[in-house]
């Protein structure tokens, strides 16, 4: 373990700083205005006396910025207006508001900032610093061992964390044994740990300011962490009382400036700028460092009081001057200032409830058991009486969830003793006890009445702040999820236990305040356990990617309440979905006169092309129909023709001739069979990539035959129908002309978020011939004002569904967005993609092809040239498929050609790339080898 060696400091003392009227001198003659921008004034308003260019503005990660004045435009930047934020890397409303209103904010960068505050870099940003810290390993996000290869034995504890930091302690769990360990990383799956063991000493904090030229340490804290009396979770901030040199045992108090200081010189050598943090804990006397928190902390308050009371800037000057100046001011050391220690604590909501009202902010007085304020002072805690605190507001009236920050209580005394995890002193618990009275209720009238009711919400409805605060959190988690496809390993299925413990839950009766929680509870703990279809090494089935313009059009189709059923509700939304039809006929080379109707996918575009069959061939008589298709076709057709009242036998089911294709010329001498026995053929379901192999059907041929027979031709185009839309696939474009019916599947292979498939008819009129309202009309007229009048369309007389959702918007959007041409590329680069690992997989003396690529798709076998006789191929293909997604590098399954096991990729994702292609063949080989 590495041991501090003293580093000279340009200064001597217990605190440093610079000098406070030579600060101000600079700041008055550098700025003209500064804003802190926080949801709590608590920072700004410790600068004291608050000079004249200083201001605070409410803004924060946790509310919904307000929308600028009428009229209003963005701001010119100005050098000289400049704005400070708590946490400004926590979101985007500080740079939007710094944007909005012309001011420069000053904040450090935000890629050294998550460097800093991980908690899996810190362990190289302190060895680096010289710095000693806990002994700790570091958990894999994938590919685990059970908890006991990780558990040291000779650990008594452990303290497990999550790479981000988190203001409430619930990145951080305290584990005893190798089941608690277990529980932990069962509920961080996918992401790394770092497992330390734990030290029992005292908390400490040292807060420091990285400048351009030098790290300048100020006052040292006792942090309070964890306190069950205050908090929920274990690692939940508690508060500080600021601590003198000798409160400490010998040496220890220096041992936190030199590790501060060894620190900040670190994160100045990586560009980093501004106020920081660094927690410590005492062990066998020295200390070891905890974490790094790269920004403004709460106990930063406390501290300004103690730096004016040593005559230095506050350390919000000092965090500006770091940034606006090439060099800091020459450094001052001062003695630590005589009289009691400020002291603060955290007040946190200790269980789910709803805040009726909170105190406002300001200076209270203790009042037996009660409190009484706000007092007509000034909020400094450096001229509070004994019997007096500070209330600083931070949560709103309505529900809280358990460990939420309510307020900040600070006080002229300590608060606890100096010792590890001490117990808040009974005066302090009685302050939190005055106040709680007041959150349970909400504030009494001034007479001892009870104040006005508010006015009753609408139901079911969120006011704006909350939904704009919402909406923001959502569209930042979309952001980056679509940002982040291949950061985590794309193959993840959990345990049905797993899933069940953590969604499993009674029906909520009351709802909560804080909804941006509830989605990332539900994007942590649901969307985001599953198998990454968008990763760009994820070559199994046939994956949507999905795009951003495509999510937003759902988003606001719902909101909308779009629907596309009858023109007399969805005028609009029909004629976005008719635009769209129209746009897909182009790309396909399809001709005006086609129509149909968009649904949820594959299947039921099938489902709905072959009832239109059944009812225009069949005319009720269902007894000796026959449909006919290749043994490759797509499970959805034997579906379909089980909802639609056939039986099995009635879907006579062709062998695949040479190429993995329907057989026209077996599927004529079949139709003559059945004829010639009494049987009623009526249509024929050729395939447009098969989704095993990518095999085409003769389409030209089965057109052909269906003309001379008179049958139905039906083609699934699921997969593969797109491809009429680019240069390559040109020559399929006679045959879909040619068919009575087309399915395509946009959430394949033109990139949409599912559901959206499409069903086109050569003869749209036959739709409402099958699925017309005025057909299936009971003895009811509530729908006869929704029928349509002259050339108004009703699309729920098209099929199956009579309300249906706006889905052909995102289609519209994304082609808008990014142009037919950039969708026709796309499509040619997944089949580039196919042929290019084709190549590779001829040229390589342990892979062989199996069938050649089509439609981006290809199988193969991994077949060593040294293979033993009688070697099970087929399970080696299965226990590759096996470990390579287990390993989480990757996602390639196996399917079946004519009975043998194949590896099987599928190469539709346009942000896969040659070397993933490459990369993943090569997992296939290293794999089968060690296998």
């Amino acid at each position: 373990m590495t041991e501090y060696r003293s580093i000279a400091s340009p200064t001597a003392g217990d605190i440093e700083g610079v000098d406070v009227d030579t600060g101000l001198e600079i700041l008055a003659d550098t700025v003209d205005e500064v804003v802190w921008l926080d949801h709590c004034p608590f920072l700004s308003a410790s600068f004291q006396p608050m000079p004249a260019w200083l201001r605070h503005e409410p803004v924060s990660a946790f509310r919904s910025l307000p929308e600028p004045p009428p009229g209003h435009r963005p701001g010119t930047p100005d050098a000289r207006r400049v704005c400070v934020s708590f946490a400004p890397e926590h979101g985007t409303n500080a740079r939007t508001w710094a944007r909005t209103y012309g001011y420069r904010l000053l904040a450090p960068d935000l890629g050294v900032t998550a460097w800093a505050a991980d908690k899996i870099s810190a362990i190289g940003l302190f060895a680096t610093a010289g710095v000693p810290a806990p002994p700790s390993l570091v958990v894999p996000a994938t590919g685990r061992g059970p908890a006991e290869t990780y558990w040291n034995d000779q650990w008594r504890q452990a303290v497990a964390q999550r790479r981000e930091n988190n203001l409430i302690g619930r990145g951080t769990v305290l584990v005893d044994s190798p089941a608690s360990l277990q529980t932990c990383l069962d509920s961080w799956p996918d992401q790394q740990v770092k497992l330390s063991r734990y030290s029992p000493g005292i908390s400490l904090t040292v807060t420091a300011c990285a400048g351009p030229d030098r790290t300048v340490v100020s006052a040292v804290s006792h942090q309070l962490v964890g306190i069950p009396e205050l908090a929920a979770p274990w690692g939940a901030h508690c508060g500080n009382q600021l601590v003198h040199p000798r409160d400490l045992p010998e040496g220890l108090y220096e041992q936190a400036r030199q590790a501060a200081r060894r620190v900040g010189e670190v994160l100045r050598g990586r560009g980093f700028r501004g106020v920081f943090g660094l927690d410590l804990v005492a062990d066998e006397g020295r200390l070891l460092a905890i974490e790094v928190n790269p920004r403004f902390q709460t106990v930063v308050s406390l501290v300004q009081a103690t730096e004016r009371a040593a005559g230095l800037l506050p350390s919000l000057g000092l965090h500006i001057l770091a940034f606006l100046l090439p060099a800091l001011p020459p450094p001052s050391a001062r003695a630590f200032p005589p009289g009691p220690r400020q002291s603060q604590l955290v007040v946190h909501a200790p269980r789910e409830t709803t805040v009726h009202g909170l105190a406002a902010t300001g200076r209270y007085r203790k009042n037996g058991h009660g409190v009484t304020g706000p007092l007509p002072a000034p909020a400094d805690v450096a001229r509070l009486a004994d019997d007096e605190a500070l209330w600083w507001a931070i949560a709103h009236p309505g529900p809280v969830t358990a460990g939420q920050e309510l307020a900040l209580l600070q006080f002229r005394r300590p608060v606890a003793a100096l010792e590890p995890r001490p117990r808040p002193s009974p005066a302090a618990r009685d302050w939190i006890a005055g106040f709680d009275q007041w959150y349970r209720t909400g504030p009494a009238h001034p007479e001892g009445r009870p104040g006005p009711l508010e006015a009753e919400s609408p139901f079911l409805r969120l006011d704006e702040r909350r939904m704009r605060e919402a909406g923001g959190h959502t569209i930042d988690l979309i952001i980056d999820r679509m940002t982040t496809a291949g950061d985590r390993p794309p193959f993840r299925v959990p345990s049905p236990d797993s899933l069940k413990a953590a969604l499993e839950e009674p029906l909520p009766e009351r709802g909560t305040e804080d909804v941006c929680a509830l989605l990332d509870h539900v994007t942590r703990h649901a969307l985001d356990r599953a198998t990454r279809l968008d990763h760009p090494r994820c070559f199994a089935f046939v994956p949507s990617t999905g795009n951003f313009p495509a999510v937003l059009a759902d988003a606001l189709a719902s909101a909308y309440l779009s629907v596309p059923g009858a023109w007399l509700v969805g005028a609009g939304p029909t004629r976005i979905e008719l635009t769209t039809l129209g746009w897909l006929k182009t790309f396909l080379g399809l001709p005006d006169s086609h129509g149909g109707l968009f649904v949820s996918g594959g299947s039921m575009a099938n489902f709905t092309c072959l009832a239109v069959a059944r009812d225009h061939h069949l005319d009720g008589d269902r007894a000796h129909a026959r449909l006919y298709c290749s043994s490759q076709a797509h499970p959805s057709i034997a579906r379909a023709v089980h909802l639609l009242g056939l039986t099995r036998e009635q879907l006579s089911v062709i062998p695949a001739a040479d190429g993995l294709r329907l057989d026209a010329t077996a599927l004529a001498r079949r139709i003559d069979q059945d004829r010639s026995e009494g049987r009623r053929p009526f249509g024929v379901v050729a395939t447009l990539g098969t989704t095993g192999t990518g095999a085409v059907d003769p389409l030209d041929d089965l057109a052909d035959l269906c003309e001379r027979e008179g049958l139905w031709l039906h083609i699934d185009g699921a997969h593969g129908a797109a491809a009429a839309g680019t240069t390559r696939g040109h020559h399929l474009r006679g045959a879909l002309r040619r068919a009575d019916s087309l399915t395509v599947d946009p959430h394949k292979w033109l990139f949409q978020p599912y559901e959206i498939g499409c069903a086109l008819l050569r003869r749209p009129e036959l739709l409402p011939a099958t699925f017309g309202m005025a057909r299936h009309a009971l003895d009811t007229g509530y729908l006869d004002p929704a029928e349509s009048r002259g050339d108004e369309v009703n699309l729920s007389d098209y099929g199956p569904q009579q309300s249906r959702g706006l889905r052909a918007l995102k289609l519209w959007l994304s082609l808008k967005t990014f142009g037919a041409r950039a969708f026709r590329q796309a499509i040619e680069h997944g089949m580039d993609l196919a042929e290019y690992a084709g190549a590779l997989i001829e040229a390589h003396p342990e892979l062989r092809l199996v069938t050649p690529p089509s439609l981006a798709i290809v199988t193969f076998r991994y077949h060593p040239a040294d293979a033993p006789p009688g070697w099970d191929a087929g399970s080696a293909q299965e226990r590759i498929s096996r470990k390579v997604c287990t390993d989480g590098q990757a996602l390639i399954l196996t399917t079946r050609v004519r009975g043998a096991t194949v590896l099987r990729m599928c190469t539709i994702n346009p942000t896969s790339t040659h070397d993933d292609v490459a990369h993943v063949l090569d997992l296939v080989t290293r794999t089968g080898r060690r296998l």
